[in-house]
């Protein structure tokens, strides 16, 4: 498989491709956090094996699209497959990356996944939360959750707060479009 990562700034990378199972990204607006975890999760894939999942999962279906076509749009296209009313793109290692909502947390239970992005996090109930990291829990998979702080009384606030903190097997990173700006 051919692929060349796109370029980041050295905070983008840093903050996205940590070591750390779990990342907590806080960022505003156009600080690239989208596209970095586009990346990284599209990485995490190619690493895997046929019949491998791997997830991004926004807050609602509109959003999921965003970051399915973007993906899609930035593979040559002999690189994978998709399928358009699942929204999954199966890439020519078999590993599967698709995009869901959060809307109905019942709903993303019972599938191993072996990595995962929740974008725009505050937005979710914690109940997605919960799920997904069941989810990931047999396959040990890394995760990556993004978004902008909303308010200070949701589990996504209170989960970078302790990964702030020194919480084991966490990262944390804080984005801005200033340091976009300022890396050029």
């Amino acid at each position: 498989m051919s692929y060349r990562r796109p370029s980041l700034y050295p905070k983008q990378q840093k903050a996205i491709f940590c070591p750390e199972r779990y990342g907590i990204i806080e960022g505003s607006t156009k600080c690239g956090k989208t596209v970095a975890c586009i990346a990284w999760i599209l990485e995490q894939a190619m690493r895997g094996q046929r019949g491998q999942s791997y997830w991004w999962i926004s807050p609602v279906y509109p959003q999921a699209k965003i970051a399915f076509r973007r993906l899609k749009r930035g593979l040559p296209e002999n690189l994978y497959s998709v399928n358009e009313s699942e929204l999954t793109i199966t890439l020519v290692n078999g590993s599967i990356i698709s995009f869901k909502s959060a809307e109905k947390p019942d709903n993303l239970y019972g599938e191993d996944v072996y990595a995962a992005v929740m974008d725009e996090a505050s937005r979710m109930r914690e109940e997605a939360w919960f799920a997904i990291r069941s989810t990931l829990t047999a396959t040990r998979g890394h995760i990556r959750i993004i978004g902008n702080v909303k308010g200070r009384r949701n589990w996504a606030y209170r989960l970078a707060r302790r990964a702030e903190g020194g919480e084991p097997e966490w990262s944390y990173a804080k984005l801005t479009a200033s340091d976009a700006v300022t890396a050029g």
